[in-house]
């Protein structure tokens, strides 16, 4: 027997779904802003002055190579440790012979004249980008030394590359000169030595050997001489500098496409930042933290849609689909109920919860089964314009003295129970409308007494079914009065519009107050957003569609 592989957590497929949740909804602004960003750096980067960069080498020998009698009398340069041609090379001195050297080239005067000012400004802030060094050494201090020179034309480019070398070779040749003069010093003092105690001696044997050695050391002083003329440094030219071709900057496609990348990623981590601190319900996969189920998906329908009414619309098509499957959820979520309450609340107003809650008791009566609807929103009742064009007529409920005087809304029923009449407004469907909207704490004050849960139990006889619908409960209490006489709260939530932080503290005051949430309901889904909405059966044989959830525009509970 196969061992199943160990489940995901929860925690991380939701951390995944809500993160491509949030891409997606934000993908036109992460998509379009990083072109847009994209676009104005290739623009910008195009109408930049070109910059072209020629380069020049020189070889560092090393200094055992020099003439033998040379490196007996301490005459050849020292290695040049790392660095020192770099620090050279932007040494004032050296520069000054540079753009000495670039005023006797072919260059004009203006492009002489910005190498230098350029050049200058590079020692005062010690920020170098004219001429530049790349060193490829050994242990030993020898290899190659790259020269890059920059300029607003490959002449000029060029040009400052040969100028910096010719600058650079000329100072090493002077510090190797240095040595050789400091060496034919030494030899003249020698001689002068021997010169003198050769005057001084009477021993001939000893004036004899003074003498070879002032030969010896006048043949060395010649070579000395000569050598000085001929000293090179431990630098020798390698590569001359060549005019380039293409410029070296601006680069506008590469600066489009990091500033395009940058823009991306600050764009993907804002969205992500503005999903979390302002989330909105968008799907399903947003509400899987609550541990609700999603009851149902009500799609959004339009305004033509919406021409004979909201009823109207759910008669077929994608609502009629939808409400179906509300309708089969919730008499599985309440099977073994004899007398099953539901409240039907939201958040906010205008997510759909009164025309969901008739849609739903429409649905109900069709399969037989009998239900009431309460509208228990006293302060904006919104039943009776859902029901407007379908009102049958009124008949009293069980335990009604037909001899009294009709009372037909909640109110009326509420001061005289024994004379409550529902109206009828579909098939196996009756409703007890809320009357003239109460202001103030008066329709709280209703449903927050003792005798309503007693006059509920009295208007229930003889329903299978009753929905209440109920006011927002992050408005008023209403919902955590009623609710607590009923099997639970059914949640609409309006995709694209509902906040997740507001259904949390939605559900939080309900648990607050002990009060039970079957499930949530999401309104208004836009087909574009769900695929599957766009599955149905119209090809299969002209039964209606499916497809997602939305309110009438009449409704706007």
């Amino acid at each position: 027997m196969q061992t199943p592989s160990p489940s995901v957590s929860a925690a991380d497929q939701v951390d995944l779904v809500q993160i491509f949740g949030a891409l997606r909804r934000y993908l036109p602004v992460i998509l379009l802003l990083p072109l847009v960003v994209a676009a104005v750096a290739y623009v910008l980067s195009s109408r930049q002055p070109r910059v072209y960069e020629a380069s020049a080498s020189v070889i560092a020998v090393d200094n055992n190579a020099q003439n033998s009698l040379i490196n007996n009398t301490l005459v050849t340069a020292p290695p040049l440790p790392q660095g020192a041609v770099d620090q050279v090379l932007h040494s004032r001195s050296l520069v000054a012979d540079i753009v000495s050297r670039l005023g006797e080239s072919e260059l004009d005067a203006g492009a002489v004249a910005t190498i230098r000012d350029d050049l200058t400004r590079e020692l005062e802030t010690n920020t170098f980008s004219r001429l530049k060094v790349r060193a490829r050494l050994d242990t030993q201090q020898r290899g190659v030394y790259e020269i890059r020179a920059q300029g607003g034309t490959p002449e000029a480019a060029s040009a400052l590359a040969q100028a910096g070398v010719d600058a650079l070779l000329n100072w090493d040749n002077q510090r190797a000169k240095q040595g050789v003069v400091r060496s034919r010093t030494s030899l003249q003092q020698q001689l002068q030595n021997l010169t003198a105690r050769i005057g001084n001696t009477t021993d001939a044997l000893e004036r004899q050997s003074l003498i070879a050695a002032r030969g010896q050391l006048l043949q060395n002083l010649s070579q000395v001489t000569v050598l000085e003329t001929a000293a090179t440094g431990t630098l020798i030219p390698v590569a001359e500098p060549v005019a380039p071709r293409t410029p070296v900057a601006p680069r506008p496609l590469r600066n489009a496409a990091l500033l395009g990348l940058v823009t991306l990623f600050l764009t993907v981590g804002g969205a992500l930042i503005a999903d979390s601190l302002r989330r909105r319900v968008e799907g399903p996969e947003d509400l899987l933290p609550l541990g609700l189920p999603v009851l149902a998906q009500l799609p959004l329908l339009r305004k033509r849609q919406l021409t004979g009414g909201f009823l109207s619309a759910s008669h077929g098509g994608a609502l009629y689909e939808s409400v179906g499957f509300l309708r089969i959820n919730i008499q599985s979520l309440l099977r073994d109920g004899e007398h099953r309450r539901l409240a039907i609340s939201s958040s906010y107003p205008g997510e759909g919860k009164s025309s969901m809650t008739a849609a739903l008791a429409e649905s109900l009566g069709a399969t037989g089964v009998k239900v009431l609807v309460i509208d228990a929103d006293l302060r904006r009742p919104t039943q009776l314009k859902v029901w407007a064009p379908q009102r049958l007529g009124t008949h009293p409920l069980i335990g009604t003295d037909p001899s009294l005087a009709p009372a037909v809304t909640v109110s009326e029923m509420f001061t005289r129970p024994n004379a409550a009449y529902a109206t009828n407004v579909a098939p196996n469907v009756d409703l007890l409308p809320a009357g003239t909207p109460q202001r103030g704490d008066g329709g709280a004050s209703i449903l927050n007494q003792p005798a309503f849960s007693a006059h509920l139990q009295q208007w229930a006889q003889g329903y299978d079914f009753v929905l209440i619908d109920t006011p927002p409960m992050l408005l008023l209490p209403d919902t955590l009065a009623v609710a607590p006489y009923t099997d639970g709260v059914i949640m609409v939530v309006e995709t694209g519009k509902t906040r997740t932080a507001d259904v949390q503290r939605s559900l939080q005051n309900a648990r607050a107050a002990g009060v039970q949430v079957l499930g949530v309901v999401l309104n208004k889904v836009n087909q574009r957003r769900d695929a599957y909405y766009q599955y149905g059966y119209a090809e299969a044989g002209g039964a209606p569609a499916l497809g997602p959830v939305g309110t009438t525009a009449s409704s706007k509970r």
